[in-house]
């Protein structure tokens, strides 16, 4: 009788101590990297062509106007100013571009009805709006969320129509198969899920544009906002605040896309 050899278990897989935080050192590494190759260029241009301080002042002026700003509290007054208008916008954007976006998607007469009108209001910039919603609301706030709006819509109902058109017909056969009998519950267990990911991207890339716009807007109109912090410095010859400014509206963004990133990560493993 042939002796059984037995296979020794597999052991368990274990995560590497630190595994998440080498994952975010990692996502975080080529960031590090971009600031530490703007800094050296910075310092090297300073250092060859020597340019007058009100035009280009060294970090360390910059680190202390960032500094001045942030203990007198009036950075985050700023921030805050751009991101209500911001996030206002964005969410208003969102409740309009989502639902309406299914139904583009869903509905071929809806389409039809809305899609030229999407196509000739689509290409005019965010920025081509700020004259007519000076003219229509002045330079209080509505003007500001008005041009937002408009840079936040469009790219989340053409990745909303996409991420719809995209639903592949096997998945909506098997979901009426299993026991999705009529639109409601087909749009709530197969439509939405699918489309999700899509959504969730043109909500990412529409914030970016909205962050653009409320920036642009404010340099046109406002008495508050990152986009007032650079234009104040620019009409008081305060390159350093102007800077300080540049460089807040950068790391801002990019610590909400690496937010957007996170979530679509989140999903993805959550439908897996």
């Amino acid at each position: 009788m042939a002796a059984t050899t037995s296979r020794p278990a597999a052991a368990p897989t274990r995560r590497k101590p630190g595994g998440a935080l080498g994952g975010m050192f990692s996502r975080a590494l080529p960031f590090l990297l971009a600031a530490i190759a703007i800094y050296l260029v910075w310092v090297a241009v300073i250092q060859i062509f020597r340019p007058d301080e009100s035009l280009l002042p060294p970090p360390a002026l910059v680190a202390q106007e960032f500094w001045r700003l942030v203990q007198t509290g009036d950075l985050f007054l700023q921030i805050g100013a751009s991101l209500g208008r911001v996030l206002s916008a964005w969410t208003l954007a969102g409740l309009v571009a989502v639902p309406l976006g299914l139904a583009m998607g869903r509905m071929p007469l809806v389409e039809r009805l809305l899609d030229p009108l999407v196509e000739l209001l689509r290409p005019i910039s965010p920025l081509a709006w700020i004259p007519l919603a000076i003219l229509w609301f002045g330079i209080g706030e509505a003007g500001k969320v008005f041009v937002v709006f408009i840079g936040t819509f469009f790219p989340t109902l053409i990745a909303t129509i996409a991420g719809v058109k995209r639903i592949d017909p096997v998945l909506v056969h098997a979901g009426q198969v299993l026991g999705c009998t009529n639109r409601m519950s087909l749009f709530r267990k197969v439509v939405l899920p699918a489309t999700l990911p899509n959504i969730i991207t043109g909500l990412r890339i529409s914030f970016g544009t909205g962050w653009a716009a409320i920036i642009a807007a404010e340099l046109v109109a406002a008495r508050s906002g990152l986009g007032y912090l650079i234009s104040n410095g620019m009409e008081i010859l305060r390159a350093d605040r102007v800077l300080v400014g540049m460089i807040v509206i950068g790391v801002l963004g990019a610590a909400f896309d690496a937010l957007f990133r996170w979530a679509q990560r989140r999903l993805s493993w959550g439908a897996s």
